[in-house]
């Protein structure tokens, strides 16, 4: 490839490097998306909470 070659096709990278079209997503799609991610989320707080109340638990026990 020549210089100008390699020159054209740099140019047309940093032309067209902000045209990327994003995929349209509705309304609907996005709602359902954070609830399930909302839902993962509570799930694995809930999760959390339990072993902290276990352990808590367990050592107070130990204690006495």
């Amino acid at each position: 490839m020549s210089r100008e070659e390699l020159n054209k096709i740099s140019n047309n990278i940093e032309n067209n490097f902000g045209k990327i079209e994003a995929p349209k997503i509705c309304v609907h799609d996005l709602k359902r998306r954070l609830k399930d991610k909302q839902t993962k989320k509570n799930i694995s707080n809930v999760i959390i909470l339990f072993t902290l109340i276990f352990f808590i638990g367990f050592l107070l026990l130990f204690i006495y």
